[in-house]
């Protein structure tokens, strides 16, 4: 059952002039429309050049890990173009009028739900075909409808309701997460013997950083990194008590209200402060969205803050000479995991090694890293389905477990939650003894505190 208050707030954001006034008529009327019309340029020009020439299928993780026709990306992409011809384009709904059909072979919503999730949305795809099409984008019209259906695995679905609700996907309270930031300034005056603290809610603070909140609530070194860098550098920075989690599962469900207003609390929040500079830590789905489509898309006006990444941040203060690393504090071989988001979606690819390399003694490429990375086959939210942990440890994460071998490091650093989660768990199945990092737990070890 829809919510009629979500349907009449989703009503305003049906793009102008991609389907015609005809089709924004019938939007009101039928959700599968409204649905699958969010991004129709993009599919129109996809069913209109792909040639089916099986290149995507070569450089596809899912399709190395298990070669068959429902792996390949046309194939998976076909199931949701012709729902798009059929509610969308004049004689799609034409025919269907003369001559109905059920949306689904065999009505079978429940297959089709699973393929669009067997997609990693990596974009790896786009990179090789020869006329760019990115399947991720089909792929992610498809977990709209699916979404619409009710049938969005429970644990995405859990954790959209929880940011709505709470303000972040653990669904963790202010409470809660003020006793884990007091705890965290306890460590750091235990491993320091210095006072850094971690503002919370300073009115005024010219840097507003926003982490995922497993980096505050798991993977606490990662914040830990961050707290040390601005007290190095005497930075004037809070975070806020509420609009702690810097991620977004509506990007990876395909609801686009849910993507928008998952973002809106952080927004206000950094508003009401009064920053100037808004740092996001760890997480490539959130960042992509607040910087490259909420910000640039203006889907709340003008922002009165610029938008950076923690890496392009921490990078540019390591050039400057403004912070001073130690690489001999981590001595193990290192290798860099790139994460899609990040590096397929945001460009962000030489800031991370930057960073390694300044913080490591011994840093080693990955086999295929930067812009065309392969994926660690748990992109797009599959690393939080537990249901399809065998597909993700044989299947989807099969190439990426050859080349963590192949590069034989003992730490494998990456830079999203989502990698993190899914490689420490291919290294564990698989019998790899590795230690699985993020970027900035390293530069927590080796920063020079003057």
């Amino acid at each position: 059952m829809e919510n009629p208050d979500q349907i009449e707030r989703e009503k305003k954001y049906i793009p102008p002039g991609m389907v015609g006034t005809y089709m924004r008529r019938i939007a009101e009327s039928d959700p599968f429309v409204r649905e699958i019309q969010d991004e129709p340029s993009a599919l129109r020009l996809y069913m209109d050049t792909c040639t089916k020439c099986g290149v995507c299928a070569q450089e596809c993780p899912v399709y190395y890990g298990q070669p068959d026709k429902r792996m390949h990306p046309v194939e998976r992409s076909r199931q949701v173009i012709r729902l798009y011809k059929k509610y969308t384009t004049f004689w799609g709904r034409f025919w269907n009028a003369i001559f109905p059909k059920p949306d689904f072979e065999n009505n079978d919503a429940e297959l089709f739900s699973e393929r669009m999730y067997e997609c990693l949305t990596c974009r790896r795809c786009a990179a090789f075909c020869p006329v760019g099409i990115d399947h991720s984008v089909v792929s992610r019209v498809g977990r709209s409808l699916v979404d619409l259906m009710g049938l969005t695995p429970p644990s995405l679905a859990q954790g959209t309701h929880n940011s709505f609700e709470t303000g972040n996907l653990e669904g963790a309270s202010p409470e809660a997460f003020l006793d884990t930031i007091q705890f965290i300034e306890e460590e750091l005056r235990e491993e320091t013997g210095r006072d850094i603290s971690i503002p919370l809610d300073r009115e005024g603070a010219e840097i507003f950083f926003l982490p995922p909140s497993g980096d505050v609530l798991v993977y606490a070194e990662n914040l830990m990194g961050m707290a040390k860098i601005f007290h190095a550098i005497g930075a004037n920075w809070t975070m806020s008590s509420r609009a702690f989690d810097g991620s977004n599962f509506g990007f990876t469900t395909g609801n686009n209200f849910s993507m928008k207003y998952e973002n809106k609390h952080y927004i206000d929040a950094c508003e009401k402060l009064g920053c100037k500079l808004m740092v996001m830590g760890e997480c490539g789905h959130a960042y992509r969205v607040m910087k490259f489509m909420a910000s640039e898309g203006h889907w709340w006006g003008t922002l009165p803050f610029e938008i950076t990444s923690g890496f392009e941040y921490t990078a540019q203060l390591i050039r400057t000479g403004k912070l001073k690393l130690d690489p001999g504090k981590n001595s193990d071989s290192v290798t860099y995991h790139d994460a899609c988001q990040f590096a397929a979606g945001c460009g962000i690819v030489e800031e991370p090694r930057e960073i390694l390399k300044a913080a490591c003694a011994d840093y080693r490429e990955m086999p295929d890293g930067g812009y065309t990375q392969w994926c660690c086959g748990g992109g797009g939210g599959l690393s939080a389905l537990r249901s399809v942990r065998a597909f993700r440890m044989d299947v989807s994460g099969k190439k990426k477990a050859e080349q963590m071998r192949e590069t034989d490091a003992k730490i494998v650093s990456t830079s999203c939650l989502q990698c993190r989660t899914q490689l420490k768990e291919i290294a564990r199945y698989h019998k790899m003894p590795l230690r699985i990092t993020g970027v900035h737990e390293l530069v927590n070890n080796a920063i020079i505190l003057e």
